[in-house]
């Protein structure tokens, strides 16, 4: 008798289906990057349907994160769609070739009403994704590039209008929320970072810029900082030196960490690589890093590296290997996620 009246309550409006598991790896999207991946903890990467904001300073590589996961789905996926709002306004100058994007399937607006970006979604685009069209992601980078409401009819910067930005975000992501959660659609933002002046003595110096609205909506919070030690900085070699007599840099590694997760794991950090003119590189030193963390690696010393019947005698030689050979890669990674699903 009770699968008679859960039958009728199934088909109502905003039903949950009871089958459906967002962490299935069909249903995450995911980036290049393994240790940015792990970071997420179930599912390893944003489940279709729910988001993430990445914060940090300036230049740390927020972007960047959110074209590497870009790059990934254009690969994972046949006609999938990326939609960007750049409120910063440089959406030109920053999509690059070595990214991987499929520039078919990627279109970028440099906008910072949040009319053409909050009421498009909820009402432009979602007539668009009833009629099928396979958006798949949808970035914003940054929030705070965003006008607030009140603030798009003032022409002078002597107008202050307190709470705007809070409250023009805790509507706009308020009416977003049911055509991600509906569509499936991965939301990625990005937001700065202002002074911490409560955190005391002791506490964190910097937070999150944003009201407390955008602090409830998202599932997932990424701090990204850039790695200033030396050791991490790439440099050319062969390019002589600068007026100071420094070597320029052709790359550096970025660290991200999970600062709070209302689905996943917090706290957890990883760290990738970023070449200026190839894009994300030694790949194969994060699988290293995880796979050693989970014992799928022997290692009867300090140098050698044992995977199945393959023996490599030095770390430098494993982490090639894992550039080189796919399947050894892939093979890998996926006993990672599981044993992290585990």
């Amino acid at each position: 008798m009770s699968n008679k009246w859960m039958d009728k309550l199934s088909k109502m409006d905003g039903a949950v289906k009871a089958n459906y598991n967002p962490f299935a790896p069909v249903n995450v999207l995911r980036s290049p990057s393994p240790s940015l991946n792990w970071i997420f903890g179930k599912g390893a990467g944003i489940p279709y349907g729910y988001s993430a904001i990445f914060y940090g300073p300036p230049k740390a590589g927020k972007s960047l994160a959110s074209y590497l996961f870009t790059s990934q789905m254009h690969k994972d996926t046949e006609d999938g769609i990326c939609i960007r709002f750049d409120t910063e306004m440089r959406a030109e100058a920053q999509v690059d070739d070595m990214w991987g994007i499929d520039q078919d399937r990627f279109q970028a607006y440099n906008v910072n009403d949040p009319q053409q970006i909050y009421d498009r979604i909820s009402n432009e685009f979602a007539e668009l994704l009833e009629q099928g069209m396979p958006i798949k992601m949808i970035i914003i980078d940054s929030l705070n590039g965003m006008k607030g409401v009140k603030r798009m009819g003032k022409d002078s910067v002597a107008d202050h209008l307190m709470g705007d930005d809070a409250l023009t975000h805790g509507i706009g992501l308020k009416n977003i929320l049911p055509i991600i959660r509906k569509y499936k659609i991965a939301l990625i933002c990005t937001s700065h970072i202002r002074a911490n002046f409560d955190a005391g003595m002791y506490g964190p110096k910097e937070k999150m810029a944003g009201g407390y609205a955008q602090k409830h909506f998202f599932e997932y919070f990424i701090e990204v900082k850039r790695d200033g030690a030396s050791a991490t900085k790439i440099e050319d070699k062969d390019g002589g030196n600068d007026f100071r007599g420094k070597k320029e840099l052709t790359g550096h590694r970025i660290f991200v960490k999970m600062a709070d997760s209302s689905v996943g794991v917090a706290g957890r950090s990883g760290a990738f690589t970023l070449d200026y003119q190839k894009g994300l590189i030694n790949v194969g030193e994060e699988i290293a890093t995880l796979a050693k963390k989970y014992n799928l690696i022997e290692m009867p010393n300090n140098r050698t590296y044992i995977v199945g019947d393959k023996k490599y005698t030095s770390k430098a030689d494993f982490n090639t290997a894992l550039e080189n050979d796919p399947e050894l890669a892939q093979s890998l990674l996926k006993q990672i996620y599981a044993k992290d699903a585990a």
